[in-house]
């Protein structure tokens, strides 16, 4: 894999790549991650006690990606 792949993976599954959607007053912030970082991050949320459940949608490829509405 060239370095710029390897970069964009390691991101992916590390923070994730961040970004912003304005659309008139509605404002988004979106996450893509790594599906495996995903589903691992998921099962740790549903093993504490404090974890609150989400709703997103998932596509059959590589990786997912969950947005919040401010």
């Amino acid at each position: 894999m060239p370095a710029p792949q390897e970069a964009l993976k390691s991101t992916l599954e590390s923070k994730g790549l961040q970004f912003h959607i304005k659309a008139g007053d509605a404002k988004w912030q979106c996450t893509v991650l790594d599906r495996a970082t995903h589903e691992r991050r998921k099962a740790e949320r549903t093993d504490t006690s404090s974890s609150v459940s989400s709703t997103g949608t998932t596509s059959p490829t590589s990786s997912s990606s969950s947005t919040t509405s401010h």
